[in-house]
């Protein structure tokens, strides 16, 4: 099986986006964000090697894959995987995906 493409979608990119600015500021510097993205590469290309990794969510088409504190939520389409969101789990519960 060839590896599939994975995609962002733009509510995930943000969240991502928010983290790593968030932990950019507390700390003053890059390198607690930069080792989060180094997580989260290493997970989507696994992912993008094996599809089904993640566990089947209630409504069964988006898969999840957690990371420490973080949950990757995706969905495998013809071509493609997308990523629709990156939850903090430390978030208020009320803006889950």
């Amino acid at each position: 099986m060839a590896d599939k493409k994975v995609i962002w979608s733009s509510r995930a990119k943000n969240e991502l986006k928010e983290v790593l600015e968030f932990f950019f500021q507390r700390n003053g510097n890059p390198d607690y964000s930069l080792k989060i993205v180094s997580e989260v590469n290493d997970i989507t290309n696994t992912l993008s090697q094996s599809e089904f990794i993640g566990r089947l969510t209630s409504n069964k088409v988006t898969r999840v894959i957690p990371m420490k504190v973080y949950l990757i939520f995706y969905e495998v389409n013809n071509d493609t995987i997308e990523i629709v969101s990156f939850w903090d789990n430390r978030q208020n519960p009320e803006k889950s995906p």
